[in-house]
């Protein structure tokens, strides 16, 4: 029988340890605090952002909410990010996507201090994945995948390993870590050619491209571990890049959407807060 692996679970352990931190930074005198703007008016971001906060706050993690008007410009995005660079009280920094398209991630990105950088967009914090830096600030989602393998001891060095999706917020950076980690990894994507000829001999799947029902029951081999990244609505449920169903039947290990990645990630967020507190504490 297939083992489910529930990322609820996961995030309850680590918001333990990571309730523990904040109590002791508290007890130094540092109240973790993180910073969340957002430069749109998407419903899904607002709904978020406020979940977002909600859950800060039941480990302890102060927010600082940034909420810019609509037609903001690029430079009154990028001067309230320096502000918050230079603001010595704030720890971590979240920028809400999308951005509205006259402000341009890619310069948002190597403008946030990448010690503040708790979601991995910096160049500086994705090239310390490159040299195996375990400083690094990593995506979170990325750092909820590592963190749901770790927790259930899903071994990673001499695995052949097949991650789907190329994005630097899931695909490259997770495929550098699990070369890092001793893994063969073939990284793939939607226009590869032939997906089932990297999948069916890969010991684990990772796939992450918001494509419902990508992965199928003939991809992947007996036993296998398969991890769903994908989040997408369908008919107002929410399912993600496996055919859950029909692939159970003969994954060995499978996680589920939703209950899964998507519930680690906040508490890896969380997690990454406190790091860098610690971090700038110590700077």
């Amino acid at each position: 029988m297939v083992e489910v692996l529930d990322g609820r679970v996961v995030s309850k352990q680590l918001n333990k340890e990571t309730k523990e931190k904040v109590e002791k930074l508290i007890e130094s005198g540092v109240t973790p605090t993180l910073a969340i703007m957002r430069a749109d008016q998407n419903p899904a971001s607002i709904q978020y952002e406020k979940s977002a906060a909600r859950f800060m706050k039941k480990v302890g993690i102060e927010t600082k909410h940034v909420v810019f008007p609509e037609g903001t410009s690029q430079n009154e995005f990028l001067e309230e990010l320096d502000r918050l660079n230079n603001n010595q009280e704030v720890h971590g920094i979240l920028v809400m996507q999308p951005l509205p398209e006259n402000i341009d991630l890619k310069v948002v990105a190597e403008h946030i201090s990448p010690a503040k950088d708790i979601d991995g967009m910096h160049a500086l914090n994705l090239g310390k994945i490159m040299t195996g830096d375990r400083h690094a600030h990593l995506p979170s989602t990325v750092k909820a995948v590592m963190e749901l393998l770790n927790y259930y001891k899903i071994g990673i060095a001499r695995q052949e390993i097949t991650v789907i999706g190329k994005s630097n917020t899931v695909g490259k950076p997770l495929t550098v870590l699990l070369l890092n980690q001793g893994a063969t990894v073939s990284n793939c994507h939607t226009a590869t050619n032939d997906l089932k000829k990297y999948m069916r001999n890969a010991d684990i799947v990772i796939t992450a491209t918001g494509d419902i029902g990508l992965v199928t029951k003939e991809h992947i081999k007996k036993g296998a571990v398969v991890i769903d990244v994908g989040f997408n609505f369908e008919g107002g449920k929410a399912y993600g890049d496996v055919a859950y169903e029909e692939v159970a039947e003969v994954a060995g290990k499978i996680t589920p959407v939703p209950g899964g990645v998507g519930s680690v990630t906040t508490a890896s967020l969380a997690r990454q807060v406190t790091h860098a507190a610690e971090w700038l504490q110590k700077k």
